[in-house]
């Protein structure tokens, strides 16, 4: 029986240290939006909110749209200040011809009834004009 043979192995390094290491991710820009929704008054199967929307951007606004998703089945049944329409759960707020222009650093409030079967844990997903809102 022959005598094993030695078999050098090569590795060789294609990446430099810094290189391998995962990117750090850069600092989040905050939210250029600030929306409060707020449950008013609740009931077996309903509630009332209002919503405040602020504008915490360097621009007007002009008109304005927020969405939101409700997570628990919830439907709105009447809105004021804002023309409300939902699909599934999610749930658009277009402004009124009245409060349609938001300035920078300020707010608009609207409001809504609403009903519900499954509980009424507070919505997300919160959008203004499309960009990503806080939730306060």
């Amino acid at each position: 029986m022959p005598s094993p043979t030695a078999v050098t192995t090569v590795l060789r390094q294609t990446a430099t240290p810094s290189e391998a290491l995962p990117a750090t991710e850069p600092a989040k820009e905050p939210a250029k939006c600030l929306v409060r929704f707020t449950v008013q008054d609740q009931w077996n199967d309903g509630f009332t909110a209002a919503v405040t929307i602020t504008n915490n951007s360097d621009r007007t606004l002009r008109p304005w749209t927020l969405t939101w998703t409700f997570t628990a089945g919830q439907r709105v049944t009447h809105g004021w200040d804002g023309r409300y329409t939902q699909t599934g759960g999610r749930v658009t707020v277009e402004a009124e011809s009245y409060n349609g222009t938001l300035a920078p650093g300020s707010s608009v409030s609207t409001g809504l009834n609403g009903a519900f079967d499954h509980g009424n844990p507070a919505p997300g997903g919160f959008t203004l004009n499309g960009s990503p809102c806080d939730a306060g």
